[in-house]
């Protein structure tokens, strides 16, 4: 599947993302998954986040602590899924960071920069709600995906 994310996200900016979320799951117990894509099927990002979401399993943590930042780099959409834990003890205050984040990068085209600082925003704004603890696992995959049907 590299070769796909390749299309769609430089390399470099890959290895940003992934180093983002890893340093970003030590400092919160939030689940973080990344999917990138050229273009958004259907054109709704909001939709295409909500059926990733499911799809990828994001909504299958213990906690129901999972995020997902979507991306569709050639339209420059994007949207963020939080799970129904994070909407219980977060509202809505808590995207504008990472959104603002988003969409400033985005404009300059500077698509990895963007989505490492949606990482940041969402850890810092969690992590006091949602604290990593020693007995935290893994329980969504790093790696970013994409499909290939999309790029």
């Amino acid at each position: 599947m590299a070769g796909a994310l390749d299309k769609v996200l430089h390399p470099s900016d890959q290895v940003r993302v992934l180093d983002a979320i890893k340093l970003a799951e030590r400092a919160t117990s939030v689940e973080i998954k990344v999917h990138v894509e050229g273009r958004c099927p259907g054109g709704d990002a909001g939709k295409r986040a909500l059926d990733l979401f499911k799809a990828l399993a994001v909504n299958r943590t213990k906690r129901r602590n999972g995020v997902l930042i979507y991306v569709a780099v050639r339209e420059r959409r994007f949207a963020i899924q939080g799970d129904t834990g994070i909407h219980e003890r977060a509202d809505s205050s808590y995207w504008p960071d990472a959104v603002q984040r988003m969409t400033f990068a985005f404009g300059r085209g500077a698509f990895g920069e963007g989505i490492v600082g949606a990482i940041q925003a969402v850890a810092r704004r969690l992590a006091p709600r949602f604290p990593h603890s020693p007995d935290d696992q893994n329980e969504v995959d790093n790696d970013i995906t994409t499909d290939e049907s999309a790029i």
